[in-house]
């Protein structure tokens, strides 16, 4: 128990340090609008967006055991180093990377940083070492891997995921405008601390966003009056049909994917106990000494821990497949109905309509903009109760794994 004290407290004094060594370092200063992606995996995944005060602007968890990290922890504001080595720190304490007789490959941490320019390579050097120090200060057989950042076409894909710009305003921005954008949908779904939340918020915003234009075009031809009376209810007719699909498939998706009461979220839960125990034992069994009668027993122990691991995680990754079977269906019934709206623009609009949608732009534009503007406002006030559960379950989950830890130090 000491000795892990002790490994925790140097690494605190360690993180602090690193603030006078980055605000000191070669090249380290970004250029003013430098937008930045690091990503740190030790599976826990998580990515940092920073800014170019170089400040960590945002913390997203890229996996489940990434989410299970970062829960509870207030990162934002740290320098890249710091915020690397409290993650790498976090680790540790909960039983991703581990000591004993453990070997190097077991503990791999691989880093990336987006750019190619002094300040990215300077501070690639940065973070590896931040990392390092921490296993080195932890006593920790270790390795640090770079890898490549993300090319343009992922990236270009998951800056359109993010349903904040038209994919024909994405694909013309550079690289630097990509991640811009993808630290501001960072910040915006900073409360959404899994990626099954992310993904059911972006993809009810992205159709929210395309029905609130269309609702916009209504109410322009309702004003019109006269004739274009019966323009506007076929349209009408139109979009409310189009609202039903949207509807119902964000409750497909609520129901499926995220609702506690569903298989696949109770299966996660079944995988993250799985993947506690399986942690627990690796701790365990690293700290026997090898080839001992005891370190054999574990062992064995250990290879079954891993095959009731690997029947959960197949069990989830099968009920995910299935909801995803489920909710393309009704991704299909709603591009369905996308199609008529258009076919019903192409031949209702005529040119008196297309004049006077023309003149109230600015009008149809800030009514999608008010849209947006408030679309996280009311996800969250409609996903309060599960985004707190979630937080608290991530929570007792670390803590969990931290008590092992610290049981078997």
């Amino acid at each position: 128990m000491k000795k892990r004290i002790f490994c925790m407290l140097t690494a605190v004094c360690m993180i602090v340090s690193l603030l006078a060594f980055s605000s000191c370092g070669k090249d380290i200063a970004p250029e003013e609008g430098t937008v930045t992606r690091i990503t740190v995996d030790i599976n826990p995944s998580v990515e940092f967006i920073v800014d170019d005060q170089n400040k960590i602007v945002s913390v997203t968890a890229l996996n489940d055991d990434g989410s299970i990290l970062i829960a509870g922890e207030a990162m934002i504001g740290m320098t890249p180093e710091e915020a690397t080595a409290h993650i790498v720190t976090l680790a540790v304490e909960t039983g991703y990377l581990i000591g004993g007789n453990a070997n190097a490959s077991e503990n791999t941490v691989k880093i990336s940083v987006s750019g190619d320019t002094k300040y990215a390579k300077a501070l690639t050097e940065n973070v590896k070492t931040a990392a390092e120090d921490v296993l080195d200060e932890c006593d920790i057989e270790g390795k640090i891997e770079k890898i490549e950042a993300m090319n343009m076409e992922a990236l270009r894909a998951l800056a359109a995921s993010t349903a904040l710009y038209e994919e024909d305003e994405i694909a013309e921005m550079g690289e630097n405008q990509l991640y811009a954008v993808l630290a501001e949908s960072r910040v915006e779904t900073a409360l959404l601390l899994t990626e099954d939340m992310r993904n059911a918020y972006y993809a009810a915003k992205e159709y929210e966003i395309s029905f609130a234009e269309r609702e916009e075009t209504a109410k322009i031809i309702k004003a019109m009056g006269g004739l274009y009376t019966l323009t506007y209810t076929a349209y009408k007719t139109a979009l409310d049909v189009y609202s039903s699909a949207i509807t119902a498939l964000d409750t497909f998706r609520y129901e499926a994917l995220v609702s506690p009461d569903s298989p696949y979220q109770r299966s996660l839960a079944a995988l993250r106990e799985a993947k506690v125990e399986l942690l627990k034992q690796k701790t365990y069994t690293a700290t026997l000494e090898v080839n001992g009668e005891e370190y054999t027993a574990a062992t064995i122990t250990l290879r079954m821990t891993e095959e009731q691991y690997e029947t959960a995680l197949k069990a989830y990754e099968d009920l995910g497949k299935a909801a995803n079977d489920g909710m393309m269906k009704l991704i299909d019934a709603l591009r369905d109905s996308e199609k008529r709206m258009r076919e019903l623009e192409a031949t209702i609009f005529d040119d008196n309509i297309e004049e006077t949608l023309k003149a109230h732009v600015l009008d149809i534009e800030a009514g999608v903009n008010a849209a947006k503007d408030r679309f996280f406002a009311s996800f969250e006030n409609a996903h309060a109760d599960d985004i707190a559960r979630i937080e608290a379950e991530l929570i007792a989950k670390k803590q969990e794994l931290r008590d092992h830890v610290e049981s078997a130090s």
